[in-house]
């Protein structure tokens, strides 16, 4: 059973592999331990990496333990995404404060990382079926595509400083 993954593991600073079985029983485990942890946990979001395993893969679904979505969540799709790609962004970029799941002292309002990131994405990717999506994100949801597309690529808010 997969656990989450902290910093400074390896897995966590390396470029993840695209993904390339789709529609695999070993595909599916890792969405299922990936929505476990992250629900577990309380994160709006989570990438393969942040549960050792480093291949181009991340969920997003702001739904808390409890059945709620924080207010500061809204906004966030519920979507599975891999193969992720950022295809075009807009408006002036804004700070926001962020945490992450692999740097529990993050998790804390007063721990959170000031990032700066655009408010407005075009992105594309794969369905776990490996289906071509796509689509726009702005405000929350397009900041916790971008923090998981970050994972994906071996950067951790705390390099962002």
């Amino acid at each position: 059973m997969r656990t989450i993954v902290t910093a400074p593991a390896a897995v966590l600073s390396g470029i993840a592999a695209p993904v390339t079985d789709f529609g695999t029983v070993w595909l599916r485990d890792l969405i299922a331990d990936m929505a476990r942890i992250r629900h577990e946990m309380g994160g709006a979001g989570i990438a393969a990496p942040q549960v050792g395993e480093g291949v181009r893969l991340f969920l997003l679904d702001a739904t808390q333990p409890d059945g709620t979505t924080l207010l500061r969540h809204a906004g966030t799709p519920k979507m599975i995404v891999a193969n992720p790609v950022i295809t075009d962004t807009s408006g002036d970029p804004e700070e926001g404060a962020e945490g992450c799941l692999s740097i529990p002292a993050t998790l804390h309002p007063d721990g959170r990382v000031a990032i700066t990131r655009p408010p407005q994405i075009a992105w594309q990717g794969q369905s776990p079926d490996g289906a071509p999506i796509g689509g726009t994100l702005d405000g929350f949801g397009a900041r916790a595509f971008q923090h998981e597309l970050d994972h994906l690529n071996g950067i951790l808010i705390t390099d962002h400083r």
